[in-house]
């Protein structure tokens, strides 16, 4: 698995929702390859396969919630999926 960058607080701060998409993108990515189109499309709708479920559980032992990870996972899904039609 990637290392994912931790949080640069626990607490709250502005943008940390950014910045827990940027800790999982990299790692998304490469998960995402190896998905079926319609994997990401539940993830974009917050139904995550057991590869992504994974990838939201080593976010929270970094120190995200595993609530901030699903969201950035579903975000990136979405962004994935956004950057697919403009192909």
């Amino acid at each position: 698995m990637a290392i994912l960058n931790r949080p640069r607080s626990s607490e709250p701060y502005p943008d940390r929702d950014i910045g827990c998409q940027e800790a999982l993108e990299q790692a998304f990515l490469l998960i995402a390859q190896g998905l079926k189109p319609e994997d990401i499309t539940a993830a974009a709708g917050g139904t995550l396969v057991p590869q992504l479920m994974a990838l939201a559980r080593q976010a929270e032992s970094v120190g995200w919630t595993l609530e901030e990870a699903e969201v950035a996972i579903s975000d990136l899904s979405q962004n994935l999926l956004d950057d697919m039609a403009q192909m």
